[in-house]
């Protein structure tokens, strides 16, 4: 099974924009004080097709208004409010009337027309600047039904691009384990929890699942062979090997930026210690010597560092060190418990996990130290990944008013706002790990 290819065609509508509109941009994610712009939706034109696919222009305007809500940029105009008539008017500039748009307030209005033939679906998204009364953006997608919603999220991230300058997100994935099978397995699904997909089947024990830097592998420990091993396995073919499988464990495998090394734990020498492997060469760094247990590796954005969990002290803290072994500092302090460190790519943050009264939530700290701040203020929260834009985190928590005992996948903005639960009802869900940018 491909997961990685895109399913749908997409092709560039000739829409010609003045130089002007092209190079504004309309939302500056990084201001503090960032307004959210008032957008709506419009009911989509749709021609021909079976009826059972009625639903899917309502579909694809359900996915484009929950990513683009929750991208925190825009104010989302009630549908009641619309006054343009949808079978008066049509998909261009010029057969839209923008003065109904703008008595109700809207500033970016998206337009959209599905067409059926047989099983092929195409679908024209727009979207307008209002006031200037002009198109900002203009895709055709061509597919079938099932494909629908990865429009959606495509679009969605056109979107986010044209206003911010910056690649939106909503065309990633999660990788995470679940034990829904009576196993735990390896899963993949949509950044939003849609067509979840079971990549491992072979009822062990797996763990701790991570993406390649190209978004084209992964790598996982698993018990599949007795022993916990680090399997690294393309994603497209489904071929794996082992690529650590020394004496006792192998366990904690992190990519390197730059996606030719991995930084594990292994206790081939008998104390569990970090270790660094070169993936063509397979030669192997030691990169810590202590009596703790070292684990947890997660690479700063320069490849040039690593923050760890180490035990060394007594308890669980977080420490960072230079990928050559040297340069040695603890980073925590507080709690009696502090684990799972992720370093945003945008490198000024990692996000951590640290036992308060009894469960664990999710902190971040700047990489000097300083700056901790809590973002999680119920529940038991743990491994946090970040989004390859640095602006969202994923991490695994206790199922809000579910089965009592089992963990689910959420999401969450860097700055601990709007928690959403995206992926449940499969098991136990935990250890997720975001893709990068996806071809």
């Amino acid at each position: 099974m491909r997961y990685l290819l895109p399913a749908w065609l997409t092709i560039l509508l000739a829409l010609a924009l003045p130089a002007p509109a092209a190079s504004r941009v309309y939302i500056d994610i990084n201001s503090p004080a960032g307004m959210s712009l008032p957008l709506a939706i419009q009911e989509f034109k749709v021609v021909g097709g079976d009826p059972s696919t009625a639903y899917l222009d309502g579909e694809v305007r359900d996915v484009l208004a929950a990513d683009l809500n929750f991208s925190g940029l825009f104010e989302l105009i009630d549908r009641d409010a619309y006054i343009e008539d949808i079978n008066e008017t049509g998909l261009t500039a010029a057969a839209t009337d923008f003065r109904e748009w703008r008595i109700i307030g809207t500033q970016l209005l998206i337009k959209g027309g599905m067409s059926f033939e047989e099983k092929r679906v195409t679908i024209d998204l727009r979207l307008f600047d209002v006031v200037r009364e002009k198109v900002l953006v203009g895709k055709r997608y061509i597919g079938t039904a099932e494909n629908v919603r990865d429009v959606a999220h495509r679009f969605a991230d056109k979107v986010i691009e044209r206003l911010t300058g910056e690649r939106g997100i909503f065309s990633t994935k999660l990788l995470f384990a679940a034990d829904g099978s009576g196993s735990k397995e390896i899963y993949i699904a949509h950044f939003n929890g849609d067509n979840i997909q079971q990549i491992s089947r072979n009822g062990s024990i797996n763990l701790s699942p991570q993406w390649s830097p190209d978004g084209s592998r992964m790598i996982y420990t698993s018990y599949k062979d007795g022993q916990p091993y680090i399997y690294l396995r393309d994603l497209s073919s489904g071929f794996e090997w082992r690529l650590l499988d020394k004496p006792g464990i192998n366990i904690s495998g992190r990519w390197s930026p730059d996606g030719t090394k991995v930084a594990a734990t292994l206790s081939i020498d008998g104390n569990p210690e970090l270790y660094i492997i070169d993936i063509k060469t397979r030669r192997l760094l030691r990169v810590t010597k202590s009596y703790g247990i070292d684990v947890s590796p997660t690479w700063s954005p320069d490849g040039k560092r690593l923050a760890f969990v180490s035990d060394r002290a007594g308890n669980p803290h977080i420490y960072m060190i230079k990928s050559d072994g040297s340069g040695l500092r603890r980073m925590t302090y507080e709690s009696k418990y502090n684990t799972s460190p992720a370093w945003s790519p945008r490198g000024d943050q990692i996000a951590f996990a640290r036992l308060i009264d009894g469960s664990f939530h999710i902190f971040l700290i700047r990489p000097d130290g300083r700056g901790v701040t809590r973002l999680t203020s119920s529940g038991d929260n743990d491994t946090p990944s970040w989004s390859p834009d640095g602006r969202y985190i994923t991490y695994s928590a206790l199922l809000e008013g579910g089965e009592e005992g089992k963990r689910a996948i959420y999401i969450m903005r860097s700055d601990g706002t709007q928690n959403k639960q995206v992926i449940s009802g499969i098991g136990n869900s935990s250890a997720p790990s975001w893709s990068p940018y996806l071809r």
